[in-house]
């Protein structure tokens, strides 16, 4: 997929973009390319969007996703959904001006920003909470202003330990490999070209084509799908729950604290929803090697469905957090299963 497309998306740990072009060899063996216009295409777990829009992309018949978290709702229906309607010059610049004053309690992720920053987040968050904003074009300025929260924070992450420490000018404790991020990313958030570039981006990946998103219960969402193919990418299990990782991002939106997924759990129910997926032809399933070997990826597909092909592609994870010889051994399973 363009790498301009991608650009556009939020940048979520575990993110699959760079596997894309393997999932759709994988589908073209089993699929050939001159059927994809007539075939729907189903992504169970949105999170950051970047296989339904490619899938969309490449020009899939239609495009059915599914997340039950609103910060990934809010990209499916700017971008996934969205087929025409893009963001005008002077109303993304809308967001830099002073906002109507909004009567609710400011999310504490506004006290984790360096100045200037801190003021231009503001104002993004009481136009967006004021009613400035409506419809499709409400959903754009969301994806809008979480691309320039979310730049602030080294990873993207605004539970960052030291984030407190940056904002209040308390430089001595945040790590020296921290700090330039804080303060560069402060300024350039501020600077009215950041915003038209981000809002570019997010123009250059709206695309035409036929997509529904859902924000449903995963089990509730594949027993009324109808799909030709689906993709399975669940969370990691055993790792920190994204609904932990980003729920000062829901707090910023305004939606009420997630529920953790049992996928994220040591045990995840990986049966089970390998097994809802009986009535779509084609699957694709997505799994990391810290949970489950080539062995047991390919039996727990077996046990539904005839394996095609399974493959094993080293995966990085950031470097920060996860050790040289963890990247090393890393790798990401995708099994091939047709009924």
């Amino acid at each position: 997929m363009n790498a301009d497309r991608t650009n556009a998306l939020l940048p979520f740990p575990g993110s699959k973009r760079k596997l894309w072009p393997l999932i759709a060899a994988l589908l073209g063996q089993v699929k050939p390319i001159g059927t994809w216009p007539e075939t729907a295409f189903a992504d169970v777990f949105l999170g950051a969007g970047n296989i339904a829009l490619a899938a969309k992309t490449v020009g899939f018949g239609k495009v059915v996703a599914n997340d039950i978290a609103e910060r990934s709702l809010i990209t499916g229906r700017a971008l996934i959904c969205n087929a025409d309607t893009r963001l005008a010059r002077h109303r993304a610049l809308r967001l830099l001006q002073p906002a109507p004053e909004i009567h609710r309690k400011e999310p504490s992720v506004l006290q984790r920003l360096p100045a200037p920053a801190d003021a231009v987040l503001r104002r993004c968050w009481a136009h967006l909470h004021g009613g400035t904003f409506v419809g499709v074009e409400r959903d754009l300025m969301w994806l809008l202003a979480l691309k320039l929260l979310l730049r602030c924070f080294p990873m993207s992450l605004p539970t960052a330990s030291d984030a407190r420490h940056a904002a209040a000018g308390d430089f001595d404790r945040v790590s020296h490999r921290r700090l330039g991020h804080y303060l560069g990313a402060a300024a350039g958030v501020a600077r009215p070209g950041t915003l038209l570039r981000i809002a570019r981006s997010i123009n250059e990946a709206i695309v035409p084509g036929a997509a529904e998103v859902h924000g449903l219960d995963v089990f509730d969402f594949l027993s009324r799908v109808e799909a030709d193919v689906v993709y399975l990418d669940p969370p990691y299990g055993g790792t920190q729950a994204y609904e932990k990782a980003f729920a000062l991002v829901d707090e910023f939106i305004g939606v009420p604290p997630v529920p953790q997924s049992a996928f994220s759990s040591r045990r995840p129910p990986l049966d089970d929803l390998v097994a809802a997926c009986s009535h779509i032809p084609v699957l694709i399933f997505s799994i990391n090697n810290s949970l489950l070997d080539e062995d047991g990826a390919r039996a727990l597909v077996a046990r539904h469905r005839r394996v095609e092909r399974l493959v094993s592609v080293p995966y990085t994870h950031y470097r920060s957090v996860a050790s040289a010889e963890k990247n090393r051994k890393n790798r990401e399973l995708l099994v091939l299963g047709v009924r």
